[in-house]
């Protein structure tokens, strides 16, 4: 069940039939804002057994409001990648939506995914209160704060199967820019849903909050808080001013002085600040009055200037951004468009490219983008399951097709994805007799599950991946040609880290992603130059980890230095002439690292306030405190496995 028991929601179901009678609610019987929300749906006629109904919008006209939003899904990623991790473990989906409440993004588990459709809970469908009733993405629009709206709750009888949380995001200048909600089914609990979403929109608008200052050219921000432990966190007001008027401002620091956004744009320092506008930490009196302040006043670095495209590969490789684990710029946002316009013509597409390069990330960036966006995506590694299990998880099998069959059978994977796409990860490891009936299901657009006693027909999209090389797979006989060349109909190679350009600016982009600037934290310019000379043969997956876990172990304001490093690494990279952006290249790529190198960097001979220890159980403390406690979601944060930090906690007792 939901947060609610059942006995309560027996009671709110009785109460939305008397609600349907006679127009009135009696005192406490919903909460508040639900309340609210039932009398604006009920004033503009919307029946509560209105069946689902809602065109949404087609893929062109999508994208289109994507890019007008552009500022909002570059910035919401990180955090919706996070709340999406944690969404696939409890069966439900993450959401972000504009500013009327349409839907831009939506990921999560993919089966609830599939029932969240049936009511066009998906990308390109409005969920305002106008469209959808009282629900946690068009109620909390309206009311302007955090949400929830639990089973019953709804005001549509469709959607009451539903729990959903929801929150807005606002920009620097104080309006709403869109929001995110998470939505499950409303049997199965939402312990961290209210936490998880807080935590995401802090995140976010902090960020928005310090680049804006930068973009626009502030002279002065202001980080401030009740109690100076907050300061460098994403928990801290943030304000920035030019010319001593106020142009931006997060949602805590208008909380913190008692003042509503209004203010920006229209506000100077001394209506704010009972003293002198100086840069330096101090304690400050509001002159809303209340609790003093402390405050930490400096000079945002400026946004780096934009370079004019010059011609050569340089200018395809300036706008390098890092969205869902993977690295994009120019070259890949066009392999992508080459990879979805095939799965719309159903043309299979081979993705090749070493493990750790983000050949998942790109698929599900292809099944967004696709016309197909709205139909199932089941992905399948073949080489994570053992060679008996393969061929029935794959191809289904009927009731009493083997011992230990599942009663009713089970429709397997190519089935699961009929009308979508199928996702056959490390497909060069398939064994030679499975090779063979995925080929003929190819040719026949039919499948016979094991046990059946006639095929069955299914239609669907394919995408195979691998990070070997098929082509002397085919010629060793590991694998078969002739699907071989019924695969091979458009390749994409995913190039390797080390030979992507330019290393330094994706250096730069996966450092910045981890949030080190909400905490003042940088790299020193011979621990850049480390990382920028290393050959990374775990590709971004290893870059990701080791920087996220640096990171996280670093204290507030710190450097980090060359010594921080782990060891191969650290160790002297010779510049290389033939190529200044990475030093090692054309060099013998070192040695594949330890896993405790990628996951504890060394530290620092030099003698500090914390040890090892100390800083360990910070990291895992501050990846639960960032996932609301998510066992899960903290060992991804972590780059560990979910066994490693139970026994990490279990140790810490």
């Amino acid at each position: 069940m939901s947060q609610q028991s059942g006995l309560q929601m027996q009671t709110i179901t009785g109460v939305r039939g008397q609600f349907r009678d006679a127009g009135h609610l009696p005192d406490g019987s919903v909460p508040e804002v639900i309340g609210r929300s039932w009398q604006r749906c009920a004033s503009r006629g919307l029946a509560m057994n209105r069946p689902a109904r809602q065109d949404p919008l087609g893929l062109a006209a999508l994208r289109r409001q994507r890019e007008r939003n552009h500022d909002l899904l570059r910035l919401a990623t990180p955090e919706l990648d996070l709340l999406a991790h944690a969404m696939a473990d409890a069966r439900g989906v993450a959401i972000l939506t504009d500013s009327r409440g349409l839907i831009l993004d939506a990921r999560g588990d993919d089966g609830f995914a599939g029932r969240a459709r049936r009511v066009f809970l998906q990308p390109g469908a409005c969920w305002s209160e106008e469209h959808e009733g009282t629900n946690a993405v068009g109620t909390a629009l309206a009311e302007g704060g955090l949400v929830e709206v639990d089973g019953a709750e709804h005001y549509l009888d469709e959607n009451r199967f539903l729990v959903c949380t929801a929150m807005p995001v606002f920009d620097p200048s104080g309006r709403i820019a869109g929001l995110f909600d998470l939505s499950a089914d409303a049997r199965r609990p939402q312990t961290h849903a209210r936490t998880l979403i807080r935590l995401a929109v802090v995140n976010l608008e902090h960020r928005w909050a310090m680049q804006a200052a930068e973009a626009d050219g502030a002279d002065l921000l202001v980080r401030l808080h009740s109690h100076p432990s907050w300061l460098g966190t994403p928990h801290e007001g943030l304000l920035a001013f030019r010319d001593g008027r106020l142009t931006a401002a997060n949602r805590i620091a208008l909380g913190l002085l008692g003042v509503d956004a209004s203010t920006i744009g229209e506000t100077d320092w001394e209506a704010l600040f009972d003293g002198a506008m100086t840069g330096e930490a101090r304690l400050l009196h509001t002159r809303a009055g209340g609790v003093p302040m402390h405050l930490r006043v400096s000079r945002p670095a400026p946004a780096a200037p934009r370079r004019r495209p010059t011609p050569g590969p340089v200018a395809e490789a300036q706008a390098v951004t890092v969205r869902g684990g993977m690295v994009w710029d120019s070259g890949t946002d066009a392999l992508l468009a080459r990879a979805v316009r095939a799965a719309d013509a159903d043309i299979p597409v081979l993705l090749q490219g070493e493990t750790g390069t983000g050949k998942e990330v790109f698929v599900r960036a292809l099944h967004r983008r696709s016309s197909l966006a709205d139909r199932p995506l089941v992905a399948v590694n073949c080489a994570a399951i053992p060679e008996g299990l393969l061929e029935s998880e794959l191809f289904g099998y009927e009731d009493g097709a083997f011992t230990g069959a599942r009663r009713r059978g089970s429709t397997g994977r190519i089935r699961q994805a009929e009308g979508g796409i199928l996702f056959l990860d490390e497909i060069g490891d398939m064994p030679l007799g499975l090779q063979a009936r995925l080929l003929r299901v190819l040719q026949d657009g039919e499948v016979l599950p094991l046990g059946a006693g006639k095929p069955v027909k299914v239609d669907f999209r394919l995408v195979a991946a691998t990070h070997q090389d098929l082509k002397t797979a085919v010629a060793e006989g590991r694998f078969r040609s002739d699907l071989y060349y019924r695969l091979n109909h458009l390749s994409v190679t995913l190039t390797p880290l080390r030979d992507r350009r330019p290393l330094d600016g994706i250096v730069d982009a996966v450092f910045a992603a981890t949030g080190a600037a909400t905490r003042a934290i940088r790299l020193s310019d011979e621990a850049r130059r480390r990382l920028i000379g290393h050959g990374w043969p775990g590709n971004l997956r290893e870059l990701a980890n080791l920087l996220r876990t640096l990171v996280a172990l670093a204290d507030d304001g710190a450097v980090i230095e060359a010594e921080d490093l782990p060891e191969d690494i650290r160790a002297e990279a010779k510049p290389n002439p033939a190529n200044p952006t990475n030093p090692m290249a054309g060099a013998e790529a070192p040695a594949q690292p330890s896993q405790a190198s990628l996951v504890t960097p060394a530290v620092s001979a030099s003698p500090g306030p914390a040890s090892l220890r100390a800083l360990t159980d910070e990291a895992v403390f501050r990846a639960l405190a960032g996932t609301g406690g998510n066992i899960s979601a903290a060992a991804r944060v972590l780059g560990i496995h979910r066994a490693t930090l139970h026994r990490r906690l279990k140790a810490s007792g």
